[in-house]
């Protein structure tokens, strides 16, 4: 059935956040193969903030409906540094599903825990090719109508983001800081006395504990802020609505996002709820726009 699309726009809300005047940081959470909720959300940033820079945290793919086209969609974004026909600055910052795809290409003692963890949508392609990954990604792009040569470059492009240079490090970044803005995937270690320096000494291709910044948890939310630094962590992974987060220990609403101090969580439970968040961050405000999703019948 079609889905349908419909954006909710919170007011601005005020948060403790230090940007360069004019700039606006707009941040989408994890997407989770929901395709027309990311092209919804690019297209209002592309509207109301066409001076923006805009950031993926991570998790585009797996559980939702169309995983190689939301992969496709970013890579290629990422790979011409903008949105197509806009002015809008573009960055892709891994989550642990990216991590749980490329990590094993370039390091066997990787858990091989893709497939269990929403990765089954890719799982006919590799078995059609011998198990290969990059070939069952560009086949699986090229069925979902991308032009083999377009498939091929950005499959080529996600693979050198990945492979280890000389130091055993890939080039992936997976953080990006902005005024006093830290964007990355699941969170910081709030006992670390420099967030950027644990998040920078932190080897993409190998950790996979909870103590990295693509997978940590508990030890993050339950801490209280502000951090050290005094920044302002904007990550997803962890469905905000399962975090306590009043002194009684309930959570938000589900579709309701508000900063939690010097943190705000955008992972609003794709799979689960149908419900997909991004942030227009300015400086001292943030405004919540979510992505909701209704089908017909």
């Amino acid at each position: 059935m079609p889905q349908h699309i419909t954006l909710r726009i919170g007011a601005p809300l005020p948060a403790p956040v230090s940007l360069p005047p004019g700039h606006v940081e707009f941040v989408i959470g994890d997407v989770h193969g929901e395709r027309a909720h990311l092209h919804a959300l690019l297209r209002h940033c592309a509207r109301h903030f066409p001076t923006a820079t805009c950031t993926s945290l991570g998790d585009v793919i797996d559980r939702g409906p169309d995983s190689i086209g939301c992969l496709m969609d970013v890579l290629d974004f990422a790979r011409h540094g903008k949105l197509p026909g806009t002015d809008i600055a573009f960055h892709a910052l891994p989550g642990n599903h990216e991590q749980m795809l490329f990590a094993p290409l370039f390091n066997p003692d990787y858990p091989d825990i893709f497939a269990g963890h929403g990765g089954d949508w890719l799982m006919p392609w590799k078995g059609a090719y011998g198990g290969d990954t990059c070939r069952a990604l560009a086949h699986a792009a090229m069925a979902a109508g991308i032009a083999h040569d377009a498939a091929r470059s950005m499959v080529d492009y996600a693979i050198a983001r990945w492979k280890p240079g000389t130091d055993g490090r890939p080039s992936i970044a997976t953080f990006r800081t902005i005024g006093s803005v830290l964007l990355l995937h699941a969170g910081i270690n709030p006992t670390a006395p420099d967030p950027v320096a644990w998040a920078r000494r932190y080897n993409a291709l190998h950790a996979h504990d909870d103590d990295n910044p693509l997978w940590i948890r508990k030890a993050f939310h339950t801490s209280t802020t502000p951090w050290p630094g005094g920044w302002f962590v904007v990550h997803g992974h962890t469905f905000e609505h399962r975090i306590p987060t009043a002194r009684d220990g309930t959570c938000k609403p589900i579709g309701t996002l508000r900063p939690e101090g010097y943190r705000l969580g955008l992972d609003a439970g794709s799979s689960a709820t149908g419900i997909v968040a991004a942030v227009a961050i300015t400086h001292g405000a943030v405004q919540i726009i979510t992505a909701h999703q209704s089908r017909d019948g």
